[in-house]
């Protein structure tokens, strides 16, 4: 009788996991529209600056290093304060992946050369595999080089349209345990966009909403690890109660 008694038994707790999820989906969403536009309007009212924003080390990649780097710590911290839980050391590792990528692995910190790539360019990082796999695919077939970039298009955007429609449902008051990883699908649809035009395009207006759909992504993992330690700080207290 005392569960069904105290308010966090009788359907409270699934209302505040609902909630959360829901508010830190909301910040990440709001961020990410807000530092888009932000970038959108400095690049176009402000061309001085373009070059401060996307070149080389500039202020889009650092502060997409920098929230990468966040969600790597955080899901460390998170690894040893709480025990290995797979959602947070998965995305722990994608944003390793990610972060040793966008610093190329270190080859500017201490100088080494890395292997040249196939057709041009330096392998050091890496989505230059998927760059590799389309110049191969080219030298065999055109059609089969942009059939790779359509399938990351189409996955990507497919991930994409998973999220929304379980943010929509969270909203409507329906979740699954899907609910709870919406962040990180998000994550990957906007890294696979960002790599779907970095094997594909080469033009300047292109390299910079590429450049900024990295951030984003790094915004939105950040946010996801966050989200998960606040889940399963939840969840115990919970736990700690009953």
């Amino acid at each position: 009788m005392a569960e069904f008694a105290h308010p966090t038994f009788a359907g409270a707790a699934p209302d505040l996991h609902r909630s959360g999820q829901l508010r830190f989906v909301a910040m990440a969403l709001v961020l990410v529209g807000a530092v888009t536009v932000a970038a959108a309007l400095a690049a176009i009212l402000a061309p001085g600056i373009r070059h401060l924003l996307l070149r080389e080390d500039g202020i889009v990649e650092m502060g997409t290093v920098m929230f990468l780097a966040a969600a790597v710590l955080g899901a460390g911290a998170s690894t040893l304060l709480r025990g290995p839980r797979i959602p947070v050391m998965l995305a722990g590792l994608i944003g390793l992946a990610e972060l040793l990528d966008e610093t190329s692995f270190g080859t500017r910190l201490f100088g080494f050369q890395p292997l040249p790539l196939y057709g041009g360019g330096q392998l050091d990082g890496f989505h230059d595999l998927l760059i590799l796999a389309y110049r191969l695919l080219r030298d065999v077939s055109h059609g089969l080089a942009w059939l790779l970039v359509a399938l990351l298009l189409v996955l990507s955007v497919g991930l994409m349209l998973l999220a929304l429609r379980h943010i929509g449902r969270g909203m409507a008051g329906t979740t699954t345990w899907l609910s709870g990883h919406v962040l990180l699908f998000l994550h990957v649809g906007f890294i696979g966009l960002a790599q779907a035009i970095d094997i594909a395009a080469s033009s300047r207006a292109l390299a910079a909403v590429e450049e900024v759909l990295e951030l984003n992504a790094a915004m939105l993992l950040a946010f996801y690890v966050v989200q998960v330690g606040w889940m399963e700080t939840t969840r115990r207290r919970v736990g700690d109660i009953r």
